[in-house]
């Protein structure tokens, strides 16, 4: 034991440099692993809430439809909708603004002299990643086409097809 005590070989100073080097290239692997996957996190969050988005706002024209909301036009196509209800007191409008890549909805209720109002009463917008959408109406049947923009400025386009209750004659 008392020989152990006494030995005075110790590291040499390229052991020493060895092991810092070593220790270097292995933290800089995980650091960059670790900035890897919260990009990656990143992206996949944003495009899940892109997608989310895409099908809030196929589902919010479907419900409105199937609450007795119908075209105001038995034939159009276009990237803006009207929808009139079912008692001819409310107006639901979809507009699409290209510069800004939005979905605006709209409720505008009819006022007392039967006329509707000329400012909606309650309004929302969908976010900037609206790329395009497109009604197609033809006799009480409408097709929604919506191209979103994901990340890394890829797109993503759903199609869904509602039927309404009116009909030409």
């Amino acid at each position: 034991m008392h020989k152990w005590l006494k030995n005075e070989k110790g590291l040499t100073l390229v052991e020493v440099t060895g092991v810092l080097v070593l220790s270097v290239i292995i933290l800089g692997f995980l650091i960059y692993m670790l900035n890897y996957s919260n990009m990656s996190l990143k992206q996949v969050s944003a495009r899940e809430q892109t997608l989310q988005q895409s099908r809030d706002i196929m589902s919010h024209v479907v419900k409105t439809v199937r609450k007795g909301y119908a075209p105001a036009s038995l034939i159009s196509s276009s990237s803006n909708l009207r929808l009139v209800s079912a008692g001819n007191d409310e107006v639901v409008d979809y507009i699409y603004n290209s510069a800004s890549k939005s979905l605006t909805v709209s409720y505008t209720p009819k006022d007392a002299s039967g006329t509707f109002a000329a400012s909606p009463s309650s309004s929302f917008t969908y976010a900037d990643t609206v790329q395009a959408i497109l009604f197609d109406v033809n006799d009480g049947r409408i097709e929604i086409t919506l191209t979103m923009q994901l990340p890394n400025h890829l797109t993503k386009t759903t199609s869904t097809v509602v039927y309404t209750t009116q009909r030409n004659s």
